[in-house]
């Protein structure tokens, strides 16, 4: 009942939030598209003027046509007027690597369970947001992915349940893969552009492999809580066999156990260590795809993100993490925690240790972070000159043609969507629910033709550049 009601909550807020979004977004481009044309005219009535006008008289002409193209800086991504510091990194780099990320995750766990593949791919998005902004960013994507973008699709009664427990095993996928990418072997790896099979097998093998199996560990005692066992997609015969052969290794490492710690913890940990080797298994391909997927759309897509977030820039030194970000972190993960906690088969002493391990990682990064970290004036001159770069590269894509028509595309196609919005009340009787997710899929659609754009200009603007 409470899981219902908190949906419905949530469906009505982005109901409301994709309105006033749209609303937001066409004045916006009003005011874009009012401000250009005063800027061609005043441009024109200049080039028309008569020769025999004064200089004086040219100078006062000039200045109330001057001063409102020169008071209106854009925020757009294509800046020229950048100076912003946080706002203008934390719209243009931070919030296209995160909405990047959430949508891979997304997209990747629907086409697995329409193809019905061995492949969940439901980690490639925090895999890029964790090699580009560190395991913090990748986490909190890891709980944006997991605990609301999954929950609020989840077509069945008691998602709380079932969803809110893979979190763990997300945002330790999110923490392996940050922590390792800011290392100097993968700096190395990632800076070669011939780099050897050994290389390439070196990063399959140490993000994909090693990865699967750190992430196993959570997995497994997430499995405990929810009283599955690891199954194998196998051939019926292979299974019956294979599930004997695991039989009988759990029941001889049970009996080893036995003698050691005793009958009670023997079974335990000898089913954990059956079903750990197998969740291995069954990760490796999956991990192993998901940082094969996610470093072949940073290097194809997205090229300034890694010449400025994993190489450093011109400087050689990469951004430094934040100590606001692991208060974000742990304002994501409370909601699921509290669900946790409270439910019958989830709550009491068995397992409440593991879902508050969080909060370990959670702290010591806080003050690791407050303690160790840069100070507040270095991030903002760093966000400065990163913000004056991303400018300067993206500048002169900013005035093709091609930009001005996707511009234009863009505000026709929110107007349209806010005219159906308005008719659907009219029409349907559950008409938040319909026109969440009517709102879902037009900003999806545009979110993806932002990323293609930003892909796109950033690929032009380095290969001009070299």
């Amino acid at each position: 009942m409470f899981e219902e009601y908190g949906k419905e909550l949530m469906m009505l807020g982005g109901t409301i939030a994709g309105f006033v979004a749209a609303v937001l977004s066409v004045l916006e481009k009003l005011l874009v598209f009012r401000g250009s044309p005063a800027k061609s005219e005043s441009t024109a009535e200049t080039k028309n003027e008569p020769k025999s006008e004064s200089r004086s008289d040219k100078r006062e002409s000039y200045r109330p046509e001057r001063a409102p193209v020169e008071s209106a800086p854009s925020v757009d991504f294509f800046s020229t007027k950048p100076l912003r510091g946080t706002s203008y990194l934390l719209l243009n780099e931070v919030g296209v690597i995160v909405a990047a990320g959430v949508l891979l995750n997304y997209v990747g766990l629907t086409l697995s369970r329409h193809l019905e593949s061995i492949l969940f791919l439901d980690m490639t998005g925090t895999a890029l947001v964790a090699i580009l902004l560190g395991p913090w960013w990748g986490a909190i994507v890891a709980l944006l992915s997991n605990s609301v973008v999954n929950w609020l699709l989840f077509p069945e009664a008691g998602a709380d349940v079932v969803i809110f427990p893979w979190s763990l095993v997300n945002m330790t996928g999110a923490l392996f893969w940050g922590i390792l990418a800011r290392q100097a072997g993968f700096h190395k790896y990632v800076r070669t552009s011939k780099s050897s099979g050994f290389a390439h097998m070196w990063y399959l093998l140490s993000f994909g492999v090693i990865g699967a199996i750190v992430m196993s560990v959570p997995g497994t005692l997430v499995q405990s809580a929810l009283h599955e066992s690891s199954v194998l997609a196998l051939n019926p015969e292979v299974a019956q066999s294979l599930s004997v052969l695991i039989g009988r290794w759990e029941a001889a490492v049970q009996l080893y156990l036995e003698s050691a710690i005793g009958l009670q913890w023997s079974e335990s940990v000898g089913w954990y260590i059956v079903n750990w080797l197998q969740n291995c298994v069954r990760y490796i391909p999956d991990k192993t795809m998901s940082a094969a997927i996610a470093l072949v759309i940073l290097k194809y897509g997205y090229p300034l993100f890694e010449r400025e977030l994993i190489h450093g820039g011109p400087g050689g030194e990469r951004p430094r993490d934040e100590r606001i970000l692991p208060l974000i972190l742990g304002l994501l993960y409370a909601p699921s925690y509290a669900s946790l906690i409270s439910s019958e088969g989830y709550a009491g002493p068995l397992y409440w240790p593991l879902w508050s391990t969080p909060w370990l990682f959670i702290l010591y990064g806080y003050f690791r972070i407050r303690y160790s970290g840069p100070t507040d004036h270095a991030l903002q001159q760093a966000r400065l000159q990163r913000a004056d770069r991303y400018a300067k590269a993206l500048k002169p894509v900013g005035k093709e043609p091609s930009y001005e028509f996707c511009r234009r595309l863009t505000f026709a196609t929110l107007i349209a969507s806010l005219i159906f919005a308005i008719c659907l009340p009219v029409v349907l009787m559950d008409f938040y629910r319909v026109t969440f997710k009517f709102f879902c899929v037009v900003y999806g659609f545009l979110l993806v033709v932002h990323l293609i754009r930003v892909a796109i200009a950033q690929n032009i603007s380095v290969a001009r550049t070299e």
